[in-house]
C-alpha cells in the first residue's frame, strides 16, 4: 500500500489466508471449510458501516491481490470478488465467523463502483458514500484502518529498528518519503517493504534489513514474489555494504521491477555505481533464486531457476574497510512515495571457507583500485563521480597511441573466458591535440598491453575513433574514423570471451547502433582482461575536460 501500510500485500495474504483465526485448511480449495475474515474500521462513518466484518470464502490465484482490491479500486477484481459468491457482509465478528446476518445489497445488487460495502447495509437499504479508495486524495472516507483476525503473537511479527538484535531494519539515505518496513513469519518467510528514489549513481536510498559481519560468506535468498512495481527500476535483492551512508561502497544482487536481473556494485565510497551484471531473462518474472559469494576481496554473483543448478552473473572485486560489512537483504521501489514489497524465502547464511587451510579473511591481498594511471603519466587526474577532468603535461608519454601508451583509467577486472559488453554516452569532450577519451578493453595494465579502444578523438572535430594494439608491445592500429556533431556519441565494445572485440556507436540522434568499419579485431588475452574508461591528453600540455554517463558492463 502507498501510505504507511503495516503489512504489505502479500504479508497481509499470509496472514489472512494461512494464518487468521479461521484460516482454511486448504487455501488451494474452491470453498473453503473456514472463513477467514477482515475487519474495516471507518471512524468517521455512519453508525452501521463503522464496524464492517467480511467474511471471505473462496481462494484467491495466486497472481490477484486481494488487499489491492478491497483497499485501492474499484471493480469485482476481474471477477474474484464477487458479492455472495466469494465474500458476504456482516455487522459483528460472531456472525461473520458463523456466516449469520449477512447483509443485503438494494435490489440485490452489490455496487462494486463502491469497494468493500457496495452500498449495502444490514437492513438492505442503500447506504452511500461509507467506502474509500485509499490512493485517492478526496474519498468519501478517509479515516479507514483494516484488520485480520490474526492471533495474537503468531505468524508474522515486525522487526524493529533495534540495533541490539542480529539482524535490524531501517531506512538508508534522505529520499525516502514512506518508512520501510520487515515483517518475519513462522516459516521463515521475510516481508520487506520499501521506498526510496534510487539505489544509483553516488546516492542511495532504500530499506536494508541487515547485520554487521566480518569474513567470507555465501549467501542465498530466494525472491517468492516482488509486487506493487510502480517503476521498471525498483530493486529488491541480497545486498552486502561497506556502512549505512548514502554513497557507501557495495555490491547487490538484485532482481528489478520488470528490467530483469542486475548485479550492481560501487566500488569506492563517493563513486558511481554500474553494473557488473546484468540479464533479461524472457518472459519477465517476478520470482528468482540469487547468490552473493564472498572470497577475500572478489564477490561472485549467481541466479538460479530452482535454487540447485546455479548460472554465474558476474564478478567484481570491493575492499570492505577492516573487512567489515553489513550483510542482508535491500528492497527500492525508485519512487520515494511509494512503497513495493519483497517476500524472501529460504534465505541461508553461511561462512565460506576457502578448501585449504589458509584463513579466509579479506585484508591480506592487495584491493583493486578503479581509478589508476597507465604508463609514465603525471598523477594530476580529478576524477569526479560521473565526469573525467585530466591535464597532461608534455612529458606523460605518448597517449594511447604507437607502441605504449599513458593515460587515466578507470577500469575493472572481468575474466577472459566471459563474453560482455561495455556502454559508454560520450556527453562533452574538450581537448586539444591527440587527446581521447572513451571505451577500452586491455590483457591488463601494463603500458604496452595489447588492448581495444572506441571513443572521441577531437583533434580537428575527428568524432569516433576505432583502434586497436593486438599483441603486447604492437603498434596501435586506427581503424576508422566517424564524424559525430559536437564531439557526442553512444560507444559500445563487445568482448567474446575469446579475445575478438567489436566496435560500435551511435549518434545522439540516432536509435540504431552501427558496426564501426574494420572494427572488429582480435587481442592477445590472459586470465583477465580490464574494462573500462580511458582517457589522455596526447603528451600536450592542455587542460581536458571529459564528461560520460549511462556507464554500464552487461554480461552476454
Amino acid at each position: 500500500m502507498k501510505v504507511n501500510e503495516k503489512f504489505g500485500h502479500q504479508a497481509f495474504k499470509a496472514s489472512m489466508f494461512e494464518y487468521s483465526l479461521t484460516a482454511p485448511s486448504e487455501t488451494s480449495a474452491v470453498l473453503f471449510d473456514k472463513t477467514p475474515v477482515v475487519m474495516r474500521a471507518c471512524a468517521e462513518c455512519r453508525d452501521t458501516h463503522k464496524n464492517v466484518f467480511y467474511r471471505r470464502l473462496t481462494s484467491m490465484p495466486p497472481d490477484k491481490d486481494l488487499l489491492y482490491c478491497i483497499t485501492k479500486t474499484r471493480g469485482n477484481c476481474d471477477g474474484f470478488n464477487i458479492w455472495n459468491q466469494d465474500f458476504t457482509l456482516h455487522s459483528t465478528y460472531g456472525d461473520a465467523m458463523n456466516g449469520d446476518n449477512a447483509w443485503l445489497c438494494p435490489g440485490g445488487q452489490f455496487n462494486y463502483a463502491a469497494p468493500f460495502d457496495g452500498e449495502c447495509s444490514p437492513s438492505g437499504d442503500r447506504v452511500r458514500d461509507q467506502w474509500t479508495v485509499l490512493h485517492w486524495s478526496t474519498p468519501p472516507q478517509r479515516n479507514v484502518a483494516y484488520y485480520v483476525n490474526k492471533p495474537e503473537g503468531v505468524s508474522i511479527r515486525e522487526v524493529e529498528p533495534n540495533h541490539s538484535a542480529e539482524y535490524i531494519s531501517e531506512d538508508v539515505g534522505t529520499d525516502v518519503r514512506v518508512e520501510g518496513k520487515v515483517r518475519l513469519d513462522e516459516d521463515g518467510k521475510i516481508y520487506v517493504t520499501g521506498s526510496g528514489a534510487n539505489v544509483w549513481h553516488n546516492n542511495d536510498n532504500f530499506q536494508y534489513y541487515h547485520k554487521e559481519v566480518t569474513g567470507d560468506f555465501d549467501i542465498t535468498v530466494k525472491i517468492a514474489s516482488f509486487d506493487n512495481i510502480v517503476n521498471s527500476h525498483a530493486k529488491a535483492g541480497i545486498m552486502l555494504r561497506a556502512s549505512t551512508d548514502q554513497d557507501s561502497e557495495y555490491v547487490y544482487a538484485l532482481l528489478s521491477g520488470r528490467n530483469g536481473l542486475r548485479f550492481q556494485t560501487r566500488s569506492s565510497k563517493g563513486n558511481w555505481s554500474f553494473n557488473a551484471g546484468a540479464f533479461e531473462p524472457n518472459p519477465h518474472r517476478t520470482t528468482v533464486w540469487l547468490r552473493l559469494v564472498k572470497q577475500m576481496t572478489t564477490v561472485n554473483m549467481h541466479w538460479s531457476e530452482d535454487g540447485l543448478n546455479w548460472t554465474l552473473g558476474g564478478s567484481t572485486t570491493i575492499l570492505f574497510p577492516e573487512d567489515s560489512f553489513h550483510l542482508g537483504l535491500a528492497v527500492c521501489s525508485h519512487d520515494a512515495n511509494w512503497q513495493s514489497e519483497a517476500t524472501f524465502d529460504n534465505f541461508v547464511v553461511n561462512e565460506y571457507n576457502f578448501p585449504s587451510a589458509a584463513p579466509s579473511i579479506s585484508v591480506a591481498p592487495t584491493s583493486w583500485d578503479p581509478n589508476m594511471y597507465v604508463g609514465d603519466t603525471q598523477e594530476n587526474v580529478e576524477f569526479i563521480p560521473g565526469d573525467v577532468q585530466v591535464r597532461v603535461k608534455n612529458d606523460a608519454g605518448s597517449g594511447i597511441d604507437g607502441d605504449v601508451d599513458s593515460f587515466f583509467y578507470h577500469a575493472f577486472q572481468r575474466p577472459s573466458g566471459k563474453a560482455f559488453r561495455v556502454v559508454l554516452s560520450v556527453d562533452y569532450f574538450y581537448g586539444q591535440k591527440g587527446a581521447k577519451g572513451g571505451l577500452m578493453i586491455r590483457d591488463g595494465t601494463g603500458a604496452s598491453a595489447s588492448n581495444a579502444f572506441v571513443g572521441i578523438y577531437p583533434t580537428g572535430n575527428t568524432g569516433v575513433i576505432s583502434q586497436s594494439r593486438d599483441t603486447d608491445g604492437g603498434d596501435t592500429v586506427r581503424h576508422k574514423s566517424i564524424w559525430v556533431s559536437n564531439n557526442k556519441a553512444f560507444v559500445k565494445l563487445s568482448y567474446d570471451g575469446l579475445g575478438t572485440v567489436a566496435a560500435q556507436y551511435k549518434s545522439v540522434e540516432s536509435d540504431e547502433w552501427e558496426d564501426i568499419e574494420n572494427g572488429t579485431t582480435n587481442i592477445t588475452v590472459g586470465d583477465k582482461v580490464t574494462v573500462g574508461v580511458a582517457v589522455t591528453g596526447g603528451g600536450y600540455d592542455s587542460y581536458i575536460d571529459f564528461r560520460y554517463s549511462n556507464f554500464e558492463i552487461t554480461d552476454l
